[in-house]
């Protein structure tokens, strides 16, 4: 299954089917499909299709069995230690899983609320990626993958070009539909490890919302004084250190420095979107509550009935929750929403990328000691070093930033998608 950006993927997370095709439609466009080597349309749907359809079944498997368990979420291990954290507690261990996707350690009983992005260096909240017909958390998803029916396709297809202001029956490239092939849907992803962790939280957030409780200030909910003791207790890494291995397995990771310490930074949704108007007001509740935490949302429910308006109405006054409406097809200017959005994100092959401003162009050469492109790209103002890059181990943190941002004596260490909001963010598809 495929892993477009952003988030970046590792290279075997990409089919070779995708490959070819992005391949083909960008820098050897003019090979086209006409081409031996490049696949049709229908054969690259078919090829993210049946990744998508692996996920429904492995999704099905672990909610069934979830279904079967209680569980709490506290601070805390059930041993009362390591206090600062927030986790969910079964009241068993998850098992070895479906046959076809089993876990890699059956004996799993308890999972942290919070998970760690490893590229962007930040704690985050991973929910259940794509169409809610997948079992996903993503309205904005139901134009853009093949799983969803022709009927809601079609009739979720006039809110993606309301959004984009081009006429509503502008059809849609489900095989360059970025949700198709999201790299939250396949990959580590994609495994029941990670799938337990990610519909747990789902399942909790969806009753939390709706949960009241005693707040500081008044009647609250479950969700929301959960996340905010979460949230404000979090190790942000701002000075480095190391990170413990996470529901994939993952080894402990040591971090560099955060150039912008001590500021703290949130990813908000590195899975998963705002699946409600409630849910997304109540995150605006957890964003004012904790205002030295900046959060950054990329998110398509702006292809959605109400998706545009809601977000104007909810985050009037943005301040520290910046929620970026992300492009829905390779290659897609992203759309100019309202006040409550800031600008958008796009995804652009690397041969049809003509660069930024000459004068960045410059200051990013300076940087990462390389030639500076000579176009400037209309879809986007900053070209996000750490997709641009070929170090595949590159991060926010590792990456060239914008003038005047990173540390001053590298000029590394990029926060552009928290901190500048008045600039479109471009992530390279290679």
């Amino acid at each position: 299954m495929a892993a477009i950006l952003p988030h970046l993927e590792q290279p075997a997370e990409t089919t070779e089917v995708e490959e070819a095709y992005f391949d083909c439609t960008g820098p050897l466009a003019g090979l086209g499909e006409a081409h031996p080597s490049c696949p049709t349309t229908e054969v690259v749907i078919a090829d993210s299709h049946a990744g998508l359809v692996m996920l429904a079944y492995v999704r099905d498997a672990v909610y069934g069995l979830l279904t079967e368990r209680s569980f709490v979420v506290q601070a805390g291990t059930a041993a009362g230690k390591d206090m600062r954290t927030v986790y969910m507690i079964l009241d068993a261990p998850i098992g070895p899983g479906p046959a076809w996707n089993p876990t890699t350690d059956a004996s799993i009983s308890k999972f942290k609320l919070l998970s760690w992005t490893s590229k962007m260096n930040t704690p985050s909240w991973s929910i259940p990626a794509g169409a809610m017909v997948l079992g996903g958390s993503c309205p904005g998803a139901n134009a853009g993958q093949s799983v969803v029916d022709d009927k809601h396709l079609a009739s979720n297809r006039e809110f993606v070009n309301i959004g984009l202001g081009r006429p509503a029956n502008t059809p849609i490239n489900i095989a360059n539909s970025i949700c198709q092939h999201c790299y939250a849907t396949g990959g580590q992803y994609s495994t029941s490890n990670v799938q337990y962790a990610q519909i747990l939280r789902f399942m909790w957030a969806r009753q939390a919302i709706k949960q009241v409780v005693d707040g500081p200030d008044g009647p609250s909910t479950a969700f929301v004084e959960t996340m905010v003791y979460a949230i404000q207790n979090a190790n942000y890494r701002t000075d480095g250190g190391t990170v413990d291995k996470d529901e994939t397995g993952a080894e402990k990771q040591k971090l560099p420095p955060e150039p912008l310490r001590p500021r703290r930074f949130f990813r908000l949704h590195d899975s998963g979107d705002f699946f409600s108007r409630e849910y997304l007001e109540q995150w605006k509740q957890i964003a004012d509550r904790c205002p030295d935490v900046t959060f950054w949302a990329p998110s398509r429910i702006w292809a959605t009935k109400k998706g545009i308006e809601d977000v104007n109405e909810v985050n009037a006054e943005p301040r520290n929750l910046i929620i970026r409406p992300s492009a829905y097809e390779v290659g897609d200017a992203g759309p100019v929403l309202g006040d409550g959005w800031a600008a958008a994100t796009t995804v652009i092959r690397v041969g049809d990328n003509a660069g930024m401003a000459p004068e960045l162009e410059q200051h990013v050469a300076g940087i990462e000691h390389g030639t500076p492109r000579a176009g400037t790209d209309p879809r986007y103002d900053w070209d996000c070093r750490a997709y641009a890059t070929n170090d595949t181990k590159a991060t926010c943190r590792k990456a060239a930033a914008p003038p005047g941002m990173g540390d001053p004596n590298t000029g590394k260490g990029c926060r552009a998608c928290w901190v500048l909001p008045e600039l479109r963010v471009n992530y390279s598809l290679h």
